[in-house]
């Protein structure tokens, strides 16, 4: 979309964020996860690549990730308007009424990508990211899309956002299969919106904790003005900057380069956020001191985001090893 356009829809959606922001873990409940849901329903951002070739492209949607992982927000975002959208964009499946309903991912049940059976079967999958879901959509190494039905609500440590198994009781139905690159691109482009969502979410809590640092006083000063202090939240802004950059770069490769080019950086990406956004956050934690330990406060919802995110999809183990490997043909 023209960048005026697209400034449009960002200030329309920050807008969107602050009005529903939570402010503490008391206000996540099921009636405020629902109204929150439909309001960004109603923001038509689910159609931003379903036409062909799509109204936005990939750099502009990781934007808005960023976005909603700076608030602390209960929606699907990245599960249900950005992934789920995307994977039928490449089966050419344009509308949601074709599989039946408002869809979501399925990941493995330790939130990775599913792998071949019997790690994907319904039994052992969780619908990841699925407020205002009806069903999952599973990928599995070979790339075949199957529909499933979603079952229980599944616990998580995060309590942004909901995750609830997969019924066994219905057959999984198969929508079709991706081609070794549209299998790429697809990882590629989950890999780059988990990374943009920590990304926000990472910058978000440190600028948070550099406002602390100003106001907070001890010995007669603002701890900002303290040298540790100082030291600790620029090594966080660098480690902030660092998988930003990355996570950007990936985005623009899946734009402009060939899917295993940018899965490739997708997975650099994903690995330089996995750790530095969380050291960042540990940072601010530090920062904020006891208080960021208490169940009031935001801190351990933004802490809460970023050491899951950093297990999901991949972990800095599993992209370090396959990034050791030879690249891929091209």
């Amino acid at each position: 979309m023209e960048a005026e356009e697209f400034l449009l829809v960002r200030d329309m959606f920050r807008a969107f964020a602050v009005r529903f922001r939570i402010g503490s873990a008391d206000e996540v409940k099921p009636t405020a996860r629902t109204t929150a849901q439909e309001a960004l329903g109603e923001l038509g951002l689910a159609g931003l690549r379903r036409s062909s070739p799509p109204a936005a492209t990939v750099q502009e949607c990781a934007l808005l990730a960023e976005e909603h992982g700076r608030q602390p927000l209960t929606t699907s975002l990245v599960g249900t308007v950005l992934l789920a959208p995307e994977l039928l964009r490449l089966l050419e499946r344009a509308e949601p009424s074709a599989h039946g309903g408002t869809p979501t991912i399925a990941l493995a049940h330790d939130l990775r990508f599913p792998g071949s059976a019997p790690d994907s079967s319904p039994s052992r999958l969780l619908a990841w990211d699925c407020e205002g879901a009806d069903s999952a959509l599973c990928v599995t190494p070979d790339g075949t899309v199957t529909a499933l039905e979603l079952g229980a609500t599944a616990p998580g440590i995060d309590l942004l956002r909901d995750i609830r198994s997969t019924s066994s009781e219905s057959p999984a139905r198969v929508l079709g299969r991706l081609d070794a690159q549209e299998y790429r691109h697809w990882q590629a482009y989950a890999l780059v919106m988990m990374s943009s969502e920590l990304v926000g979410a990472a910058g978000s809590f440190v600028r948070l904790s550099v406002e602390y640092a100003r106001e907070r006083r001890q010995y007669g000063r603002a701890i900002g003005s303290f040298q540790a202090v100082q030291h600790l939240l620029a090594d966080a802004t660098v480690l902030v900057e660092a998988c930003t950059s990355a996570t950007r770069y990936a985005a623009w490769c899946l734009d402009n380069e060939s899917p295993a080019r940018a899965l490739t950086a997708a997975r650099v990406a994903k690995a330089e956020v996995n750790a530095s956004a969380l050291d960042a956050v540990y940072t601010g934690m530090q920062v904020f001191g006891g208080i960021a330990q208490t169940w009031e406060h935001i801190a351990h919802l933004y802490l809460r985001k970023v050491r899951l995110g950093a297990m999901t999809l991949a972990t800095t183990a599993d992209l370090l090893t396959t990034l050791a490997q030879p690249e891929l043909t091209r």
